[in-house]
């Protein structure tokens, strides 16, 4: 035997009487306009939001530049640890040493914390240092 869970719900038509007197078609009416009015407006807001966040996305971040430093820190590490072990090995990469003189050449980031400013300053002249010593 199949049970159907839906059978006993049925959808009813309701029908409503219409009225006669006109009294009641103006507020219809009114509500009707109020909507339309209300649907032309309702893009306007969005552009002026679309607006904000494109703003709030092209205005520089204060933890993007201690991220840029910071990934400046650690390659400029990464490169001084490559050549520490080239070092101890015997054979120092030429290329490697082209990275570290390239990686001092770029443009250092703006960070508004001065501890910050200090480590990159000890990293960069560190690197400096070694490749001094080297001969580049």
């Amino acid at each position: 035997m199949k049970i159907d869970p839906l059978s006993g719900l049925r959808a009813q038509t309701v029908r409503r009487k219409e009225r006669s007197s006109g009294g009641g078609s103006a507020f219809a009416d009114a509500l009707k306009g109020g909507a339309e009015r209300a649907s032309h407006t309702a893009g306007a807001p969005g552009v002026g939001a679309l607006d904000t966040l494109l703003t709030l996305q092209q205005a520089p971040d204060a933890l993007a530049g201690r991220a840029k430093a910071r990934k400046r820190g650690e390659d400029l590490l990464d490169e001084l640890d490559r050549l520490r072990v080239g070092l101890l090995m015997g054979r120092v990469s030429l290329a490697g040493l082209k990275r570290l003189q390239a990686l001092l050449g770029q443009a250092r980031p703006q960070v508004d914390d001065p501890r910050i400013e200090q480590v990159l300053d000890e990293i960069e002249t560190r690197a400096a240092v070694e490749l001094a010593k080297l001969g580049q």
